[in-house]
């Protein structure tokens, strides 16, 4: 399983009730189709927002990174975020512990 983690701010005049929006549009039409994907975590930060997502394998990452760009859905998300500020990192999960 992979981790990834985006972090990035909104772009010019974009409300936090319109991002959320957003994210809800992005998880119906888009992540809901990413093969691979496991769950999304979309949260806010002290300094803007932060998507964690649980992938099945790297290969669905790499397959997803490569295409998302062309995507209108993802698109319309992406429009949404300041590209200078964002971040994007993957890490191999080595062990998951489950706790009540």
């Amino acid at each position: 399983m992979i981790i990834e983690i985006t972090t990035y701010k909104t772009a010019e005049n974009v409300t936090e009730e319109t991002l959320k929006l957003a994210s809800d549009a992005f998880n119906k039409n888009y992540c809901s189709r990413s093969k691979g994907l496991i769950k999304r975590h979309f949260i806010k930060t002290e300094n803007g927002y932060m998507d964690i997502f649980l992938w099945k394998s790297k290969e669905d990452v790499e397959r997803v990174q490569k295409t998302f760009m062309q995507d209108e859905e993802a698109l319309k998300f992406a429009k949404l975020i300041d590209s200078t500020s964002f971040t994007i990192q993957n890490y191999e999960v080595l062990g998951t512990y489950n706790f009540n």
